[in-house]
């Protein structure tokens, strides 16, 4: 073939292939130089002749992305040399803006020159991998498996989609106003401890005013943004440079915490970019409000609905453990019941709606008054048990002496200005040190309280004598 009829051929071949619907590169066989990269292949991946002028450097810079990947293209390369048939494989490639992207590679073999159909399917594995990742997080929802492995998931599947980026999950505390660490598994440790407990506000970085604004807020440049200038040294020792945070809001628009993006390839985000940050926020609020609706019915399950104290089997369940712990470190227990004093005269001159006020008094100004390690239940209409850990005697005697005496002076105001004064009657009875259970004392107590009751209420009894 002449030289006029081969230019003649390219000439075609160019103009065939310049604007076909599929990202087409074009390489000489036997000098590797670079023929062609049409227009689909330069607006998909970046990439012109001059910057990679032959096949070799379309190597380096597409496909050095580890070890196994390259092994399996130079594989699959020799293999088309040997067969000289055309077939196509599955693997990654980093365009020039450094994404890695998922194609399909096909190289035919014409004349004397290589043609690859590079196919980008980077969205239709993403789609896939999202619709798995929702399937197993609710499967995880539904065996009730812990938050932050769900919530772990969902930023490695971020992470997946963007190699680059670090992503994270804040959970908010409604009640102290701040945002606490619920998954980051590689952003470094010492920024994830320095992150938890960051308080919500109009410039506190990307997260904490994402929170407190309840809208996207997209940091391009951590090291000049004012909302970072009291962080930059942490976050220029954990080697941060942009970050895009999106609210996490539930299905009747509370604030539940933030998803973030960290060292996003790009410094501003895309519509892709935007929508992958939507899909994680919105699957995390699943997870979160799924996570929130469970503990509320344990909360229900173990939780008086009237008082907010332990209910009489979660009591059982907390006392039980306790005493046979104390009982293995040889220490002693005391268990307390109180009860109110005529309390049915209490609902019979100021109506239930009152007595219910005197329950929920007695239980407030009771937590109040008691060591914190105590475990107080309502055990009964007006009835109460108390366990107190690793207390002598003469200390128990006192507290329930204090007790008693605090909750006599301290009358509630009732919904018609009255003022509500009431008092308790107590029994105690102690372990010694023994393995007992529960149900054992409480029926002690509950003698001694008898006995209390029958000699005037008002007072405390022990169940050896009053």
């Amino acid at each position: 073939m002449t030289k006029l009829a081969e230019n003649n051929q390219m000439v075609q071949l160019v103009n065939l292939l310049e604007f076909a619907p599929v990202a087409i590169g074009v390489f000489d066989s036997d000098s590797k130089q670079t023929l062609l990269l049409n227009d689909i292949f330069r607006k998909s991946f970046g990439y012109t002749k001059t910057d990679i002028p032959d096949i070799d450097s379309w190597y380096a810079k597409s496909f050095s992305l580890h070890n196994a990947k390259e092994e399996t293209l130079q594989s699959w390369l020799a293999q088309i040399a040997l067969d000289n048939a055309s077939t196509s494989i599955e693997t990654s490639l980093r365009d020039k803006n450094d994404r890695v992207r998922q194609v399909s590679l096909s190289l035919t073999l014409f004349e004397g020159k290589q043609l690859f159909y590079v196919n980008d399917i980077t969205d239709h594995l993403i789609i896939e991998q999202r619709l798995k990742v929702r399937s197993d997080m609710l499967e995880m929802v539904a065996r009730s498996s812990s938050l932050q492995d769900v919530l772990t998931m969902i930023v490695q599947q971020v992470q997946r989609e963007s190699p680059q980026s670090l992503c994270s999950v804040l959970l908010f505390d409604k009640e102290a106003q701040r945002l606490l660490l619920g998954a980051a598994p590689d952003l470094p440790a010492f920024y994830s401890q320095a992150i938890h407990g960051v308080p919500i506000g109009p410039t506190v970085g990307s997260c904490g005013a994402a929170a407190y604004h309840k809208q996207r807020v997209i940091v391009e440049d951590i090291n000049t943004h004012p909302n970072w200038s009291a962080f930059t040294d942490l976050t220029q020792a954990a080697e941060l440079t942009s970050c895009w945070s999106e609210p996490i809001i539930s299905s009747d628009g509370l604030l539940l915490g933030t998803f973030a993006i960290y060292n996003a390839p790009s410094a501003k985000p895309t519509d892709k970019d935007i929508e992958q940050i939507q899909f994680a926020s919105n699957l995390a609020s699943i997870a979160i409000e799924n996570h929130n609706a469970h503990q509320e019915l344990e909360r229900r399950a173990n939780i008086d609905y009237l008082t907010e104290l332990s209910n009489r089997r979660s009591f059982f369940e907390l006392s039980n453990a306790m005493l046979k712990q104390a009982s293995i470190e040889k220490e002693n227990c005391a268990l307390l019941m109180m009860d109110v004093d005529h309390f049915k005269k209490i609902n019979d001159i100021h109506g239930h709606d009152h007595g219910d006020l005197v329950l929920q008094h007695l239980a407030r100004n009771s937590l109040v008054n008691l060591p914190e390690s105590a475990v107080l239940g309502r055990i009964g209409g007006e009835e109460f048990a108390i366990l107190l850990p690793d207390t002598d005697r003469a200390t128990t005697l006192e507290i329930a002496e204090s007790l008693r005496e605090s909750l006599a002076a301290d009358g509630l105001s009732s919904h018609d200005k009255q003022t509500i004064y009431y008092t308790v009657s107590l029994g105690v009875t102690f372990s010694f040190g023994m393995h007992c259970y529960i149900d054992e004392l409480l029926r002690e107590a509950d003698t001694a309280l008898y006995k209390a009751k029958q000699t005037g209420r008002n007072r405390v009894c022990t169940f050896n004598g009053c």
